[in-house]
């Protein structure tokens, strides 16, 4: 069934648009340097159309180590700009800002509300509930706040 088979260009050129679909589904940065190992080893191919299936492998195989390992390295000392530098970080957007207490600073820690959600804050001074207080960093999910200068 498959004794008639040929590794020809168009599989890999096919290959490459299925690995960039996959990195499309699965962002992740991997699967765009294996397509475009693909993409090369289908341009080989075409420039030598009888190159076994083998050697076609192993040139994929090479490709995708030097093209992921390229990649990464590039991106390491490139990094992409975002438009949100604190997407994942909710609570580092604010920092900065000043929030009213929603209750009284116990033991050190108490609670502001920030749109409909109340953010636990820490703080080393005795707050009040209707004190305005200054983030001034983050531990984890809770706020670290100071007391705002009159």
């Amino acid at each position: 069934m498959f004794e008639d088979f040929v590794f020809n260009h168009w599989l890999w050129f096919v290959a490459a648009l299925a690995l960039i679909g996959f990195e499309v589904a699965m962002p992740g940065v991997v699967f765009m340097w294996l397509a475009i190992a693909s993409a090369i080893v289908g341009f080989v191919v075409l420039a030598m159309p009888d190159m076994s299936w083998e050697m076609q492998f192993v040139v994929f195989s090479v490709l995708s180590v030097v093209s992921v390992f390229v990649g990464r390295s590039y991106l390491k000392k490139h990094p992409l700009e975002t438009q949100d530098a604190t997407l994942n970080r909710r609570g580092a957007q604010y920092v900065g800002h000043n929030y009213t207490l929603v209750s009284d600073m116990e033991n050190g820690e108490g609670k502001i509300k920030i749109g409909d959600t109340l953010w636990k804050v820490r703080g080393e001074f005795a707050g009040k509930s209707g004190q305005v207080v200054h983030v001034t960093g983050t531990d984890g999910v809770i706020l670290m706040v100071s007391e705002q200068p009159s």
